[in-house]
């Protein structure tokens, strides 16, 4: 097995973006070759077709994968960290993974900016980064709408509910993104794609945006996908094959309890468990042939205790300060101000909150890098605003009119947000 973390981490965590201050506790992506922006690229080069997006993996990652293959497999679980996942094999809750180091590779990368799924999702079926596919948080300001969307829902951010509620403001799902897509890129090239999502939001608005040309499973549990995607592997061997899979609980888990909760550790292991019992142990030998399983996640996460001092609610001076309520990511918040305001808002956040967040400028952050490096979509601008807040540690902002139920979150800089694992494992 190959185990690149004491090569790659350390390039990763002395990275730096021109003209941004950092910390010991902020990670910035790595969009030229470590980072999830370059696995869609990687797939493709992997099933021997045109390369997409970005570009692939830096030429010493890659080289580590072989191929080429006639089937690739991409899992990606939602929240799971790359040091979470090394904290559950340590621990006994990831046993097939642990297992699995002899005959795979494992390697650090970094997620996208902000560290968040809408937008780490959508980097993987546009292959480009945020500041090119412009859906760039789970909150956003939308100018052409005029309002502040949420992402994942596809409904105005103050509308409870109303899942997909944005097509009465004409918003179409299928045309809003303006960007080619993996799936219809793998057709024209003689890959058949498929995705197997969870029966409640396979058919959301943010699949629809994703899976064009796109074969989609909606599975009801975990032994349901696995069965599945193992039957169809079994059923077409030969057939050259794109397969994603996204699994969410530990997402869902890590908001509500934090991500060292026992739940987490129980629900991976049984998790990984399923892998071996309901997919690999029954895949014929044609079918596990030229098939490569790689397992990443969109983003990791931090613990966030609650706290009442971030509650703006209690801050009225600083929502003065502000044209509209904070957007993106309650860990990376883009802050919409008023003109003349700029100093001000950097000094009560000095005041307030003495190093809990550091301020960057929306421009100064775009023309680093931050959020990729370009071409950058002309709404870019509008919807980053004038401040971006990051925040150190377990620090956040709360704006939400209802109560913090919370103890997890991710979509800052913090290594725990950003470093997610690659691995990859031969079948």
């Amino acid at each position: 097995m190959t185990d690149l973390s004491t090569k790659v981490l350390p390039e990763l965590m002395a990275y730096q973006l021109p003209g941004i201050n950092s910390s010991d506790d902020l990670l910035f992506p790595r969009y030229s070759g470590y980072s999830l922006a370059n696995i869609p690229s990687t797939v493709c080069k992997l099933l021997n077709i045109p390369e997409f997006g970005e570009g692939p993996l830096a030429p010493s990652l890659l080289a580590e994968l072989g191929g080429p293959y006639k089937r690739v497999i991409l899992l990606v679980v939602d929240a799971l960290g790359y040091r979470l996942l090394n904290h559950l094999m340590i621990n006994g809750k990831a046993e097939f993974w642990r297992e699995s180091l002899a005959d795979g590779v494992l390697m650090p990368l970094t997620s996208i900016c902000p560290s968040t799924t809408a937008s780490a999702l959508t980097t993987l079926w546009t292959g480009v980064s945020p500041a090119t596919h412009g859906i760039i948080g789970y909150e956003m300001w939308v100018k052409e709408f005029s309002m502040v969307i949420n992402n994942i829902s596809h409904s105005a951010m103050s509308y409870a509910g109303d899942t997909g509620g944005l097509r009465r403001a004409g918003f179409d799902p299928n045309t809003f993104l303006e960007r080619p897509l993996l799936g219809t890129h793998m057709h024209k090239h003689g890959v058949n794609p498929y995705a197997f999502m969870h029966s409640s939001i396979s058919s959301s608005g943010l699949s629809t945006m994703h899976l064009s040309d796109v074969s989609l499973h909606g599975y009801i549990c975990e032994s349901d996908m696995w069965v599945s995607m193992r039957n169809k592997l079994n059923a077409e061997p030969n057939e050259h094959m794109f397969m994603y899979a996204y699994w969410s609980a530990v997402d869902t888990l890590s908001h509500r309890f934090g991500k060292g909760d026992e739940r987490i550790a129980l629900q991976f292991e049984n998790f990984s468990s399923m892998i071996r019992k309901g997919f690999i142990d029954d895949l014929s030998k044609e079918a596990c042939k030229d098939t490569l399983l790689l397992m990443t996640a969109d983003h990791g996460s931090v613990f966030t205790p609650k706290y009442s001092e971030f509650n703006l609610i209690d801050h009225p001076d600083l929502y003065a300060m502000l044209r509209i309520q904070p957007t993106c990511e309650n860990r990376f918040a883009f802050l919409f101000v008023r003109p003349g305001m700029i100093k001000a808002v950097q000094d009560y956040f000095d005041v307030t909150w003495p190093g809990k967040f550091t301020l960057i400028k929306s421009d100064q952050a775009i023309e680093a890098g931050l959020f990729g490096p370009g071409p950058f979509t002309e709404t870019l601008f509008d919807r980053v605003g004038d401040l971006i807040a990051v925040a150190h540690e377990d620090a956040y902002l709360w704006w939400a009119k209802k109560t913090n139920l919370m103890l997890g979150r991710h979509g800052g800089l913090n290594p725990d947000e950003m470093l997610i694992p690659l691995f990859a494992l031969p079948l």
